[in-house]
C-alpha cells in the first residue's frame, strides 16, 4: 500500500532539526510534488523498528517515508546518512498543505503543466465525432476573462458519453481548474505573459498557444487565445483509461508490405496479407515489393515461408514445430522478412 501525499495525512516530524513528514507506508513517488524530496528509513537489523539509517530507496528493514521540501546531503562515497536518534516525532498528523501554511512554505503545484508540443497541436481543436470517441474526449471548458480581462466567465461543452462526466471527473477538473486560476488562468494580462514566456503554439491567427496537465486518468488540454474581445481559452479533457483500452482493442499489424514508389500497406487480417505477398511476390523485380512478417504466430509465418519457396518451385522443408520453437526467425530475402 501506498499513499498519496495530497490526500493523505503524514506525521509531522523533525528530521535533523528541520521540519518534515513521515509515513509508516511508502509513499506514492509519482505524487510527489516538483521541489520535493522522499526518502525511505531503514531500519535495525536487531530491531527494524529502530529507525538506522535514511536512504535513497529501502527494501530490507523498511521502517518508514520520509518527504521532505529540502534535499538531503549524503556524505562523499555513501548511500545512507546515519539518522539514529534524530528524527522527532511531534504527535501531529498533518496535510501537505497545512504543514506548508504552518511553516510558511509556498504551496506547491498539484498538476504539472507543460508546453504541448507541435504534434500534439490537433488535440487544442475541434475534431471529428469518431476521433473524440476514439480518443476518450469528455467535453471542453469554454472561457473568457470579460470585457476588462479581470472576470471569469465558463461554458462546458459535453463531447462525450455521459458515464465519462462522473463525479470523479468532475472534482479532479475543479481541482485543475482552481489551480490553473492561481497562474495562466488568474486574468488576460496573467495569460499573456505565461504564453509568451512559456511558448507553446499550437498554430491559428493570432498566436494559440497549448499547455497539457496530465493526471493517473485524465489529460486536459488547455488552449489559450490571449487577445481581448475573443474566448481566451478552451480546456478539453480526455479520460485515458478509454484511450488504453481503443489501444489494447485494436487489431495488432500482423504484416507490411511496400513498393519502390514510396507506398506502403499494412495489414491486420492474415488472409489477406498472404494473398499480397501471392499476388505481388512473382513482380518484386519491377515493383520493388517488399514485405515484413511483424507476428509471432507460427503458422503464419510458415506459410509466407511457403509462399516465397513455392516461387521458386521449392517446398518449404521446415515443419510448423521449428517456427513453434523459434517464433523470430524467417527467410529473408531482398529486404523481405
Amino acid at each position: 500500500m501506498t499513499i498519496n501525499v495530497w490526500s493523505d495525512s503524514m506525521q509531522h516530524i523533525e528530521l535533523l532539526g528541520k521540519p518534515a513528514l513521515f509515513s509508516d507506508s511508502r509513499v506514492n513517488r509519482s505524487t510527489v510534488p516538483d521541489g520535493w524530496y522522499v526518502y525511505d528509513l531503514r531500519g535495525s537489523d536487531y530491531d527494524p523498528d529502530l529507525i538506522s539509517t535514511l536512504e535513497a530507496r529501502v527494501i530490507v528493514n523498511y521502517a518508514g517515508s520520509i518527504l521532505t521540501p529540502e534535499p538531503v546531503i549524503f556524505p562523499d562515497g555513501q548511500d545512507y546518512l546515519d539518522v539514529k536518534g534524530q528524527t522527532d516525532f511531534l504527535d501531529e498528523e498533518i496535510t501537505l498543505i497545512d504543514f506548508c501554511r504552518q511553516h510558511e512554505m509556498p504551496i506547491p503545484s498539484r498538476y504539472q503543466i507543460r508546453p504541448a508540443s507541435f504534434d500534439e497541436a490537433g488535440l487544442f481543436y475541434a475534431m471529428k465525432p469518431e476521433e473524440d470517441q476514439r480518443l476518450g474526449c469528455i467535453g471542453h471548458v469554454r472561457m473568457d476573462f470579460g470585457h476588462r480581462g479581470k472576470e471569469f466567465w465558463h461554458t462546458w461543452w459535453p463531447r462525450g458519453p455521459e458515464e465519462l462526466n462522473s463525479p470523479e471527473f468532475k472534482a479532479e477538473l475543479q481541482q485543475v481548474v482552481d489551480e490553473l486560476r492561481t497562474g495562466v488562468l488568474k486574468d488576460l494580462s496573467s495569460m499573456s505573459k505565461y504564453c509568451w514566456s512559456h511558448g507553446g503554439e499550437v498554430g491559428n491567427w493570432p498566436s494559440n498557444y497549448g499547455y497539457i496537465v496530465e493526471t493517473e486518468n485524465y489529460r486536459y488540454c488547455l488552449r489559450c487565445n490571449p487577445v481581448p474581445g475573443d474566448y481566451q481559452a478552451y480546456l478539453t479533457a480526455f479520460d485515458l483509461r478509454v484511450q488504453r483500452q481503443n489501444l489494447a482493442e485494436q487489431a495488432a499489424v500482423i504484416g507490411r508490405v511496400t513498393f519502390a514508389s514510396g507506398e506502403q500497406q499494412e495489414y491486420t487480417d492474415a488472409e489477406t496479407f498472404l494473398q499480397c505477398i501471392r499476388d505481388e511476390l512473382p513482380n518484386h523485380p519491377v515493383t520493388g515489393f517488399r514485405y515484413e512478417t511483424l507476428t509471432d504466430d507460427p503458422a503464419i509465418r510458415k506459410q509466407v515461408d511457403d509462399i516465397l519457396y513455392d516461387l521458386y518451385g521449392e517446398e518449404n522443408p521446415r515443419p510448423l514445430e521449428d517456427y513453434e520453437n523459434t517464433p523470430q526467425e524467417g527467410m529473408t530475402m531482398g529486404g523481405m522478412t
